[in-house]
């Protein structure tokens, strides 16, 4: 009787085991892609912040105050700006390289916002979004937070 009783639980544990397996795929299939920017400098009011990160076509820094750079792999600069409130801060960045754009989430004071930049020609889009927002994942052109808010790309 311990026999089949020790059989019966391996056959119902085995059968489990690729529905485990399924899930663990799924949700290792929902981490976003976005990375977060290197930051340098200080937290503080006063103090200039820099943060670092790069695709395959440039190399960014991006001030604190929206006012960035973008390196390209020649070695051209151009410069890029960002949409900040009024005296607000960058205060986080991740990015991600999408169909040849640039994606940005960024945290600056009270505002969070989704940029889509051309690298080639710098020209921005932006729209607001919440400010305690975690990096989404993307599904079907569309940007989709984990608290349900969706933007479209």
């Amino acid at each position: 009787m311990t026999k089949f009783l020790m059989v019966c639980v391996l056959v119902v544990a085995a059968a489990f085991l690729p529905a485990t397996h399924v899930r663990a795929q799924q949700t290792a299939q929902e981490v976003s892609p976005f990375v977060l920017a290197e930051r340098f400098g200080e937290a503080s009011a006063k103090e200039r912040t820099f943060f670092l990160f790069s695709t395959s076509v440039a190399k960014y820094i991006l001030r604190h105050d929206g006012t960035g750079e973008a390196t390209s792999r020649a070695g051209l600069r151009k410069s890029i700006y960002l949409k900040v409130g009024a005296g607000e801060r960058i205060e986080r960045v991740f990015s991600l390289e999408y169909e040849g754009d640039l994606l940005l989430l960024y945290q600056a004071g009270e505002t969070g916002y989704v940029a889509r930049m051309n690298q080639r020609s710098r020209k921005v889009r932006t729209v607001t979004i919440d400010p305690a927002f975690a990096p989404p994942t993307i599904k079907d052109r569309h940007l989709v937070f984990s608290d349900g808010s969706v933007v479209s790309l």
